[in-house]
């Protein structure tokens, strides 16, 4: 279907003659009757306010081979790469929940081992470091999104 006649289908669907259709589109009506009978096309912003009019896509509108805007092919949506963005985010706070958990039992063992001596600070505050951010990690992993 060309776009002339979807223009005039969208149209009589919803009832409007030329002259309204013009008006919506702050258009003349000579100008609606060039695009319907094929003379003229419609320049690209008034494409966009006919898509939005009729609550069509204008890649409907411009390609004939689509008689609906059911048979333009699918197209990976927004939502399905923010759930996979989601998804390496999680990973990664994983991977560093475990990081800064290894760390945080190295630094154990740092305090161990220097019981007395003078990096005892040292070591006790990389310890809490190590396990604040590794429990901070898990919080991210585990919290629902």
């Amino acid at each position: 279907m060309k776009l002339p006649d979807k223009i005039i289908k969208h149209r009589k669907a919803n009832g409007w003659s030329q002259e309204e259709l013009a008006e919506k589109l702050n258009v003349s009506r000579q100008a609606v009757s060039r695009w319907e009978n094929g003379s003229a096309l419609p320049d690209a912003q008034n494409l966009l306010q006919i898509s939005r009019l009729f609550s069509v896509s204008a890649d409907y509108l411009l390609n004939d081979d689509y008689q609906s805007d059911g048979d333009i092919p699918a197209v990976k949506t927004a939502t399905e790469k923010t759930e996979a963005i989601l998804l390496q985010k999680k990973h990664l706070h994983l991977v560093a929940a475990i990081c800064f958990t290894v760390s945080a039992l190295c630094a154990l063992l740092g305090v161990v081992n220097s019981i007395g001596a003078p990096q005892l600070f040292c070591s006790c505050f990389l310890l809490a470091l190590c396990a604040g951010n590794a429990a901070a990690q898990f919080v991210l992993y585990f919290r629902k999104r």
